[in-house]
């Protein structure tokens, strides 16, 4: 079962997503070991800024695509574009911008350490050279 932390892994990765890149239901869904249609259910259940970012694997809007609040304008392929995200006329999304889940995890790790900065362990004892 999926924790509540896992989720809220997925809203902050969702809106962390770099201009000009997308993400799938799979990808998240493997970041946090769920399926896809779990993940759906939360992009459309959850207020999840930028939800409109994850699509389908092929980089297509989801036919059960619904905004959380019910809300209505902007179609998503224009909504993407304003993002850069390239938008074939036929509305599939430029796989060469998609964040797969390598990128997910490298981006779930910057969101755990924003300075770019590990522990550093050495901080508690003394280093002396010896020559």
């Amino acid at each position: 079962m999926t924790t509540e932390r896992e989720w809220e892994l997925v809203r902050r990765v969702v809106e962390a997503l770099p201009e000009g890149t997308w993400t799938s239901y799979g990808d998240l869904a493997e970041l946090i070991g769920t399926g896809p249609r779990q993940v759906g259910a939360y992009m459309r259940d959850g207020s999840v800024e930028q939800a409109y970012r994850v699509l389908t694997a092929g980089g297509t809007v989801s036919e059960g695509f619904r905004w959380a609040d019910g809300r209505t304008g902007k179609d998503v392929p224009d909504l993407l574009r304003e993002d850069g995200v390239t938008v074939s006329s036929k509305g599939r999304a430029d796989r060469s911008q998609r964040m797969s889940v390598y990128d997910l995890k490298l981006l779930a790790a910057e969101l755990d350490d924003p300075d770019g900065t590990e522990p550093d362990d050495t901080d508690d004892w003394t280093y002396t050279e010896i020559s």
